[in-house]
């Protein structure tokens, strides 16, 4: 078995870095990190109290680099305009259509030491698990166990398993996971409380979740199904019972947003970032040529493609052409 079967794999990437878990040669979850400069959780920075949002409760500040969070409580005497210690405790979100959600902070103690929170590679290096760091001149291992089927199932929502699907759905308020398929109630179930506990833990779903069961009137059958899960929860967290419509409630904390919440944030974003990563893993000479929608040029950066043409030592154009897919895009 390889040296790096049980641990973490992680690719740094243009504009966006990638990890991946194994256990025994088997992935088990997948962490993506975008290069936004979004303030990171664990984060504890000085901030302007901005603005009241519920009076003595809550409110927004702004930290140095203009990004706005959410504080909550409010210290006692706060006024507008006074600096105030925070930590950041879940990281800013993009919701699906590009809406915007601060991140969320609570008071810190003043003299706290200033810290930026653990980036992607160095959370990895203190999971206590080996990392393997991987490049665009190595094999794709990524690819070997399995990266781009899960990136296609965070993308659409959809996780099919024999006998039926799950269908996640990523709403402001909540993720919901829909049960499907043509098996009996029960069967279906059982078949997918295993596969749930598996893709909460795989795309690092957190927070408020509900799961729509088929409906099952029968306790023990209920009670056999939330066993299952639990065999296969390997994450913190907490859940309700089955009740007799089939709802099961997962609350867990929340750091940053999951796979899918990134994923599904913007899909020509997508497009770009993995272009990227095949025109690194290019093994041609001369210039590299990104043929792409005209929508997925907008994104390419150019610091991005900069670095492209630095890692490659190629010359790097994008040529936008309408009739390509959002993910069709060519290296020539």
């Amino acid at each position: 078995m390889a040296d790096y079967a049980n641990g973490w794999l992680y690719e740094a990437g243009i504009g966006e870095n990638r990890a991946l878990r194994l256990e025994n040669d088997e992935p088990v979850q997948v962490r993506v990190e975008r290069a936004d400069g979004s303030a990171k959780a664990g984060a504890v920075v000085n901030a302007k109290f901005t603005q009241q949002w519920v009076a003595g409760r809550s409110g927004i500040v702004t930290l140095a680099d203009g990004q706005e969070a959410l504080l909550q409580p409010l210290p006692k005497g706060l006024t507008e305009g006074s600096v105030v210690r925070v930590e950041i405790v879940r990281a800013a979100m993009v919701e699906r259509g590009g809406q915007a959600k601060r991140a969320k902070a609570r008071p810190s103690e003043p003299d706290r030491a200033s810290c930026n929170g653990l980036d992607l590679l160095a959370e990895l290096e203190a999971s206590g698990l080996p990392v393997k760091q991987v490049h665009a001149h190595d094999e794709d291992i990524f690819a070997q166990h399995g990266w781009h089927e899960f990136i296609e199932q965070a993308e659409t929502g959809r996780i099919d398993f024999e006998g039926g699907s799950l269908l996640i759905s990523v709403t402001p308020a909540m993720t919901v996971i829909d049960v499907d398929g043509p098996l009996a109630p029960g069967e279906l179930a059982k078949r997918a409380a295993e596969e749930i506990a598996q893709a909460l833990v795989r795309f690092e779903i957190t927070g408020n979740v509900g799961v729509d069961f088929p409906t099952l009137q029968a306790k023990t059958e209920r009670a056999a199904v939330t066993a299952i899960f639990d065999e296969h929860m390997t994450s913190n967290c907490e859940r309700t019972a089955i009740n007799g419509f089939g709802f099961m409630q997962v609350i867990s904390r929340k750091l940053r947003p999951s796979v899918l919440e990134i994923l599904q944030a913007n899909r020509s974003t997508n497009a770009a970032l993995n272009l990227l990563r095949q025109a690194e893993r290019d093994r041609g000479t001369g210039a590299l040529r990104l043929q792409v929608h005209p929508a997925v040029a907008n994104k390419l950066q150019a610091s991005a493609l900069e670095q492209l043409a630095k890692r490659t030592g190629r010359s790097v154009s994008v040529e936008p052409q309408g009739d390509i897919p959002i993910h069709g895009g060519s290296i020539g």
